[in-house]
């Protein structure tokens, strides 16, 4: 144990703190930004990242032992390419969870499992998680950092004229922090001042459920915002909902930019059963066309219906792996809402999600097949969640002399495997083929409750592999729900150790769909000693005609024999070649997830 001090920076396990800077401060560039390039970046982690050691009342310290758990951080940078100036403001925004932590509270969720939990403790932690659900969720209510939310930050998100008005938040200019379950957080888009947290049932009380994904969907010619929700259970149901206008509509004047803002009207889709005993996975993002949602269920549960969740008090020990079942990719229609197919394919698993479109495609009969692709950044089994145990502690954290026996020792369920094999995951473009189409002369079946009478009749998933090594995976915006060309993601980088020895340390790849098997020449890469990057986020030049015309920007920590610190980095999208940096501190901070809204303060590219 460490004395108590606000000074304790870094835990046994290569996990650092990370100061905040609430007062924007000017930082110095090197090198130029484009002069079309103003705009906002905000970022967050999937894991936070702000905090990890924490003094106690007692003097002791406590040590957040897995990434995914540090307290919650936002970032904002205001980039001007015409002034080649970047402000930058960060805010931790989970003192409230930081508060629990000091207080021990019982009924905290975390991500890591506690290696010192009895299982007296964990048929306590049932008890009291129910018997104060009711308190927590008023706590919740008043105070806004009360739960840990750090996944997606989605800017112009509609909350609805209850919360405008509760929160003097103003139409179109909410930006919220998502994450994979049915919390939410407001937070002021200048300050990034946490202002409320809420579920999505504060702006439709229809809008039931425990799970959804971190990751929304958007079509930009209907302006609507697509998420669905997951009711836990035996038999679990899935429910798609849809919001729109996701956008205010813009007029653009001689002298100013007027809104049109219009009150969001959400429409529930419909909840779905489905009649075998389908086990409800881990789901953080999902793939949608103009016509269908493909929501995927890879064979990596929740143990008892997520119910262990409560016995455990973290998701990994909740989580198994079944290697034997198929993986699911249920399609819905979008219009109606109904579940239309399931289409089974070999077990794998995936974070994250490319871009998806779907085509009527002429048959040698003369008649039409509908037919959906969809791409993703797929693994062979879950070992990379193993790996997730070692991210973002640096490239110096995995040189042996310097590694220190911690007092932390976790088992991880990649132990006895071959090897401790862990293999980069594949840009997979899947195929789903016939395709049932929903009009009024032929629709689906539905039995009671709703429960899809057509679901074991399944059908087969194809695929192709475009490439290796790509996750976080991020593309032109423009090209959402259509066909498109290049990828921009980290890959693992050629500096550091390899994912099977645990490690994660990243580089930025670009990769050309168009020319999958000719990747080793194709393939474009930014990968520096020492440097291990977050999702680069591809913004359109404003003036651009090609697919690739744009920036990728990326925070970066370096691990260098000066000393840590973190930098922003912007490349030309083209080619991956160093526009211009700027150094935010001598410190990490691991971000993963970021959006950008130009001038207007319109989300132009969104995670």
């Amino acid at each position: 144990m460490k004395s108590h001090s606000e000074d304790i920076t870094e835990s046994p396990l290569g996990l650092k703190n990370t100061p905040e800077n609430a007062t924007p401060i000017e930082l110095e560039v090197k090198g130029t930004i484009p002069s079309w390039l103003c705009g906002v970046m905000y970022r967050a982690g999937f894991q936070g990242a702000g905090t990890f050691n924490i003094p106690l009342q007692d003097g002791s310290t406590f040590h957040i032992k897995h990434p995914f758990d540090g307290l919650a951080m936002l970032h904002r940078f205001e980039i001007n390419g015409v002034q080649n100036s970047v402000s930058y403001c960060s805010r931790h925004t989970s003192n409230g969870v930081k508060r629990r932590i000091m207080e021990k509270d019982p009924t905290l969720l975390t991500f890591g499992p506690d290696p010192c939990k009895t299982i007296f403790g964990r048929m306590q932690s049932v008890f009291h998680h129910i018997s104060r659900m009711k308190k927590n969720a008023d706590d919740m209510e008043e105070d806004p950092e009360f739960d840990m939310v750090n996944v997606t930050i989605t800017p112009n998100f509609p909350i609805g004229k209850t919360l405008e008005e509760k929160t003097g938040v103003l139409p179109g200019e909410a930006v919220v922090v998502k994450r994979d379950a049915n919390t939410l957080q407001l937070v002021d888009s200048k300050t990034l001042e946490p202002l409320k947290m809420f579920t999505y049932g504060h702006v439709d009380k229809s809008i039931k459920g425990q799970l959804c994904a971190s990751h929304h969907q958007y079509d930009e010619e209907t302006d609507e915002f697509v998420n669905f929700m997951v009711t836990l259970g035996p038999f679990p149901s899935f429910q798609s909902f849809t919001i729109g206008p996701y956008l205010p509509k813009m007029s653009i004047g001689t002298q100013e930019v007027m809104a049109v803002l219009h009150e969001p009207v959400w429409r529930h889709l419909g909840a779905w059963k489905t009649m075998e005993p389908l086990k409800p996975s881990y789901i953080h993002s999902f793939s949608m066309t103009k016509r269908y949602i493909i929501i995927p269920n890879f064979p990596y549960y929740y143990s008892f219906g997520g119910l262990s969740a409560l016995y455990y008090s973290n998701a990994y020990q909740t989580f198994h792996w079944e290697e034997n079942r198929h993986t699911l990719f249920h399609v819905i229609d979008r219009n109606s809402g109904r579940h239309i197919a399931t289409y089974e394919a070999e077990p794998c698993f995936a974070f994250h999600t490319a871009n998806a479109w779907d085509e009527d495609i002429p048959t040698f009969d003369g008649k039409t097949e509908t037919v959906i692709y969809f791409d993703m950044s797929v693994y062979e089994n879950t070992d990379i969640v193993d790996a997730s145990f070692e991210f973002g502690k640096g490239v110096d954290f995995f040189d042996a002399e310097k590694v220190k026996p911690a007092p932390f020792v976790i088992k991880k369920k990649a132990f006895g495997k071959a090897n401790n094999k862990i293999a980069p995951s594949q840009v997979r473009r899947y195929r789903l083929s016939n395709v049932p189409v929903v009009n009024e002369s032929n629709r689906v079946n539905t039995g009671l409750f709703g429960i899809s009478t057509d679901f074991n009749s399944r059908k087969v998933a194809s695929y192709e592999v475009l490439g290796y090594d790509l996750e976080l995976p991020r593309f032109n915006q423009k090209y959402a729900l259509k066909p498109y060309r290049y990828l921009w993601g980290v890959c693992q980088s050629k500096h550091a150790p390899s994912y099977a020895s645990g490690a994660v340390v990243n580089g930025i790849i670009k990769l050309d769909l168009n020319n999958p098997k000719a990747q080793s020449s194709t393939a474009l890469y930014w990968d520096e000693p020492g440097c291990s990057c977050a999702e680069p986020i591809f913004v359109p030049s404003d003036h651009g005609k090609a697919e690739d015309d744009g920036v990728v920007i990326s925070v970066v920590n370096a691990s260098l024999p000066e000393g840590d610190s973190c930098f922003l980095l912007i490349l030309n999208a083209a080619t991956l070649e160093e526009l211009a940096r700027t150094t935010m501190g001598q410190w990490h901070t691991m971000t993963i997830h970021g959006s950008f809204v130009d001038q207007a303060g319109r989300g132009i590219a969104v995670n």
